[in-house]
């Protein structure tokens, strides 16, 4: 089974497509470039059909063709054939051929994606020390043949595409990983099923109180719930039908809590809310407002006698445990009441 990130393979088949557009209009500045420059005919040729195979590439990639294919054709054409001519038939390290190398380096890394990726870039760095060597044995074919005014300006031409290149598949990365940590992020906090905080978030929001951000702000209460009859659902209507009502009742809490309240699934058909700055006196409001958005559920199972049982208890300095548990044994004496009366 493969381990590999689907999301992280969609970012790299993303950045690919990036590149590849970048790469046109690389190959196509350093062909004409090179022709304002007046360099050999050698010069304007190579780049220019590298942009047409660049060209061609992009056609197949947006036609369906086969990225995975198309991305081992991008690397073939770079490290085998691109940089070893390209190098020989320019200044080799006095050009711009250097910047490109580590470019092509670079991105070879970024998409690599299998261990054997990894074979791309190392080659190309195995050619480059080889022809940088080579160089030296001579010395005539690498002779600059540009005035320096003509040859700065190709240089910072090309400096400039390759840094602009690297920068745009730096940020779409970053983007990426930013993106992937708040969705992680918000996985490890949200209960699957009911869309609302899970019981490990509560946890850190209430110890925010005891002894983190807010331990001098302590003014909150606890108002937890308890669904009546609840197993009664499963049984006569099934585990789908059960599941609906835990998904409707987080619905409801978010509706029904303000915006600095923290609704939470405490486990099963039990849940919570904590809210800051809330007395008491101000719990019942909140009780009558769940109780009117969650009516047209109750009313659908009434036969099995589906409602709410609520239990409140307000922070007067004590431990996230026993205010918790006040919170449970008020949510216990009303449920009791209220099956006496039935």
């Amino acid at each position: 089974m493969s381990t590999k990130s689907p999301h992280m393979m969609a970012v790299k088949n993303r950045i690919f497509k990036m590149i590849l557009w970048i790469s046109l209009v690389a190959f196509l500045t350093v062909a004409f470039t090179n022709v304002i420059n007046r360099r050999p005919l050698s010069n304007f040729l190579i780049p220019f059909f590298g942009g047409v195979i660049i060209a061609a590439m992009i056609w197949l990639v947006y036609k369906n063709k086969g990225m995975l294919g198309v991305k081992y054709a991008y690397y073939v054409f770079l490290s085998v054939l691109y940089v070893p001519v390209a190098w020989l038939t320019s200044p080799g390290s006095y050009s711009a051929m250097s910047f490109y190398a580590v470019l092509i380096v670079f991105v070879g890394v970024v998409l690599a994606q299998e261990k054997s990726d990894y074979a791309f870039p190392v080659l190309t760095t195995i050619e480059v020390v080889f022809l940088i060597n080579y160089e030296r044995f001579k010395p005539e074919q690498y002779a600059v043949y540009s005035e320096p005014a003509a040859r700065a300006i190709d240089l910072s031409i090309n400096f400039s595409i390759v840094i602009a290149i690297i920068f745009a598949v730096v940020f779409v990365l970053n983007s990426y990983f930013d993106s992937e940590h708040k969705r992680i992020y918000s996985l490890s906090i949200t209960d699957q099923l009911t869309g609302i905080y899970n019981r490990r978030y509560l946890y850190h929001e209430l110890e925010q109180f005891e002894t983190g951000n807010r331990k001098k702000d302590k003014t909150f209460s606890i108002l937890m719930m308890d669904l009546n009859n609840f197993k009664r659902v499963n049984d006569t209507y099934g585990h789908f039908a059960g599941d609906e009502v835990l998904k409707a009742f987080g619905a409801v809490l978010n509706q029904a809590c303000r915006k600095n309240d923290f609704p939470a699934r405490y486990g099963g058909d039990e849940f919570v809310v904590l809210l800051p700055d809330t007395p008491l006196g101000d719990i019942p409001v909140i009780q009558e407002r769940i109780n009117s958005l969650f009516g047209p559920v109750m009313d659908k199972y009434k036969s099995v006698g589906l409602s709410i049982s609520f239990g409140a208890a307000y922070n007067k300095g004590q431990t996230i445990e026993e205010i918790l548990q006040q919170a449970d044994d008020h949510l216990y004496k009303n449920k009791a009441a209220s099956k006496s009366e039935c």
